[in-house]
């Protein structure tokens, strides 16, 4: 987990520095997301839970959120993956506003604003098959969906759906996704979520 932080680590300035000005999405787990907030001098303590150890999904949130925030004040858009849970999603900006411009430009999020959580509940699988490459699906179908200028909840949609996909999969990759004609693209409301706020 050390490795996630080490590009903001402050034993070497210049690439902090660097990182703090050039990484825009992040997509940790909750241990990930822990050393990134501490790389990043978080001033409260930080929890040392497993994901096995919380007792309820309202703990588990008790703890991302503030964390979430935190690194979103330094990082546009802070996306955790939480296991079997979901994904709780941190950024400077509505739910409805796109990452990238009809033009697949990086749209910029106002600098010092505050920040916003929510909460996408993971959807229930009959079968799981195997969990590697879950996460890495997921964060894949997101940057597809974000790149095509769609909005925060049919971007976790797109990726949900995409982790499915490779949890029902006998190795690290599906043999087979889906394309754009998929439900989950289609549906312009995306992935239900709740506010953190």
């Amino acid at each position: 987990m050390r490795i996630a932080a080490r590009p903001f680590a402050a034993q070497n300035a210049k690439l902090a520095a660097l990182a703090k000005r050039a990484v825009k999405f992040i997509s940790p787990n909750i241990h990930e997301l822990a050393e990134i907030a501490k790389a990043l001098h978080y001033p409260g303590p930080v929890s040392r839970k497993l994901m096995d150890e919380y007792a309820t999904l309202g703990e588990l949130l008790a703890d991302v959120k503030p964390l979430g925030l935190f690194v979103n004040k330094t990082i546009d858009h802070v996306l955790v993956t939480l296991g079997h849970h979901g994904v709780a999603v941190f950024r400077r900006t509505a739910a409805t506003v796109p990452f990238f411009n009809p033009s697949h430009q990086y749209a910029p999020v106002p600098e010092g604003g505050g920040g916003s959580g929510r909460f996408y509940p993971a959807p229930k699988l009959a079968q799981i098959v195997n969990v590697s490459g879950a996460g890495d699906s997921f964060t894949s179908g997101f940057i597809v969906a974000a790149l095509a200028g769609r909005t925060e909840p049919v971007c976790v949609n797109v990726a949900l759906e995409a982790a499915g996909c490779a949890l029902q999969a006998r190795s690290a990759v599906a043999d087979q996704y889906f394309d754009r004609t998929h439900p989950c693209w289609a549906n312009e409301a995306g992935a239900p979520y709740r506010s953190l706020d």
